[in-house]
């Protein structure tokens, strides 16, 4: 009576737990990227590498510190230890981007020690949870509350400068630093002792003998190469993605993931002692499947149902796969188990999809995401006083956009915007831009670009945009290298639109005609060929575990 009650109690504190325990990753998850680019001037090759600090970071820590937990110190304090420095190091990096002090290197090195603390904790954090909940299929209750604490330090990022100031590291910070002293108040998880015969380090073979076990072996096996083409294959993706294939509102669209998220992640419970968590494991493999499947159609509805199903993919996934490790370990490795599965799944499998991502994006390339256009502007004329020897010259610029309405029902969801827009922040508008055929087309009530259509549009004005050009020897025919970036005149004529449209169109016949749908195409990479692989090595993962998996409570 005296321990269910104390599991009851113990509920609602581990949910704080959580929530912050999540806070801390999405406080600077979403703004980071877009603060490094523009704000500290960073190349994308160093932006996407600070991104990096998460995965290497699982990498590098659980499969020493998830031992430590087990044998030496309790599970909470192992965690306030890690929040502890983990918290230091974002405020530090919040110090040096205020100060105008930050460097890569510098940025750099406090990420990955931030990385280093925090993923061991989500293993950790997972064991506790476990140990103090009367039935672990109830995880999933205080799991939802990590999304729930992304969701919120989002909104709370987005009024406080988003990507524009570095106060989100602050937010990070002081977040982690709060968990740090709250951890201390948790159940106490106590170490189990002594390793087990055999294990001679920290790191040692005690959670690599749980593998003796075939059934165990197929599934971490199953989860993890399932695991590559997942979640860090997955997000760098989708944005581009419904982005080139003109959806409404693509930014807004992904919130269905959060939303769809917390639904699944609650439906769990009951999924479980139903259906037995081997089946669960199966519909989550399953789900990333056929969302690929889904994504590699050219319909919107597709792309919708993707979205949505982000719930299952997730939750059955990568939660299930928390819990069978629990299930399966002994209670002496349970920390380790815990350990082992973010070393796999959060480590190994996000830097491999990642790099897998960008592997594919860049072997799917689109036909004519650029353009060339005549600059007829003397350079040196320009306020940096750069001097080319001749003049005119081309550029190769932008494609010109053909958007979807603006004003799509989905740009509600997008709960970042919606709150900026009721405390009257105006979204800083893009510094390069290109123009929009579809506003040109509805102001001259045509639908389809035709010859007579562009003839239309420039009989009475030329198309002309401010276009950004920095650092790019292919930009100039001249082979200049410029040293930083300058904003030219560029006009979009007749004859260049038209030999561009004439090539979309497949004929070298003036009279073409051209539907947003081919032009969108004819930009866009080739995402079906991007999303098809992951889904077949998802699918054969799914037959494999359907086969030979089984559910942890038939292990011996």
């Amino acid at each position: 009576m005296t321990e269910s009650k104390g599991a009851v109690l113990a509920y609602p504190r581990l949910c704080i737990a959580y929530f912050f325990q999540f806070a801390i990753w999405g406080s600077w998850a979403g703004a980071l990227g877009g603060y490094a680019l523009s704000g500290l001037k960073f190349s994308g090759v160093e932006s996407g590498s600070l991104y990096n600090a998460i995965p290497f970071g699982a990498i590098i820590a659980p499969l020493f510190i998830g031992p430590i937990a087990d044998r030496y110190f309790s599970a909470q304090k192992v965690i306030s230890t890690l929040h502890f420095v983990g918290g230091l190091a974002l405020l530090a990096c919040g110090g040096l981007c205020l100060t105008g002090l930050a460097t890569f290197p510098a940025l750099m090195t406090l990420m990955l020690l931030s990385g280093i603390c925090f993923m061991p904790t989500l293993g950790l954090m997972n064991s506790v949870v476990f140990k103090h909940l009367p039935n672990a299929s109830m995880a999933p209750y205080v799991f939802v509350f990590g999304t729930i604490g992304w969701i919120v330090v989002t909104l709370v990022v987005a009024v406080c400068g988003g990507a524009e100031q570095p106060y989100f590291f602050l937010i990070g910070g002081g977040a982690s630093l709060f968990l740090a002293l709250y951890a201390l108040t948790l159940p106490n998880t106590p170490p189990k002792g002594a390793p087990v015969p055999g294990d001679q380090s920290s790191g040692g073979p005690g959670v690599l003998s749980l593998f003796k076990s075939f059934s165990f072996f197929i599934f971490v096996a199953c989860a993890f190469l399932a695991s590559i083409p997942a979640c860090n294959y997955f997000f760098p993706a989708h944005v581009p993605f419904l982005s080139e294939r003109g959806y409404p509102s693509p930014v807004a669209l992904t919130a269905l993931n959060q939303f769809s998220e917390i639904f699944f992640m609650l439906a769990l419970p009951f999924c479980i002692p139903r259906f037995g968590l081997k089946n669960v494991l199966l519909i989550g493999m399953a789900a990333w499947a056929i969302r690929y499947f889904l994504f590699s159609t050219p319909y919107f509805e597709a792309a919708l149902g993707g979205l949505l199903l982000h719930g299952f993919c997730y939750s059955f996934l990568y939660v299930a796969a928390y819990m069978y490790a629990e299930k399966v370990a002994p209670a002496h490795l349970k920390a380790s188990a815990q350990s082992m599965m973010v070393f796999l799944l959060l480590g190994v499998g996000q830097v491999l999809g990642g790099y897998g991502f960008g592997y594919m994006l860049t072997a799917n390339p689109p036909k004519h995401s650029t353009m060339v256009v005549n600059v007829d502007e003397k350079w040196d004329a320009m306020s940096n006083g750069f001097k080319f020897s001749e003049s005119p010259f081309s550029a190769h610029v932008p494609t010109p956009r053909w958007s979807a309405d603006e004003d799509s029902v989905y740009q509600y969801l997008d709960l970042t915007a919606q709150v900026n827009k009721w405390l009257g922040k105006e979204q800083e508008a893009s510094t390069t831009r290109t123009v929009d055929l579809g506003k040109l087309l509805k102001a001259h009530e045509e639908t389809v670009l035709t010859s007579a259509a562009i003839d239309k549009m420039l009989e009475s004005e030329l198309i002309q945009d401010d276009v950004a050009i920095s650092k790019m020897t292919t930009c100039c025919g001249q082979g200049f290298t410029l040293d930083k970036a300058v904003s030219v005149s560029v006009e979009y004529k007749q004859s260049d639109l038209k030999d561009l449209s004439k090539r979309i169109a497949g004929g070298e016949a003036d009279d073409f005609s051209l539907t947003r749908d081919q032009w969108l195409a004819a930009q866009a990479h080739d995402w079906k060929q991007i999303f098809r692989l992951p889904a077949i090595l998802i699918a054969a993962c799914f037959v494999v575990f359907l086969l030979l998996g089984r559910n942890p409570k038939e292990e011996a």
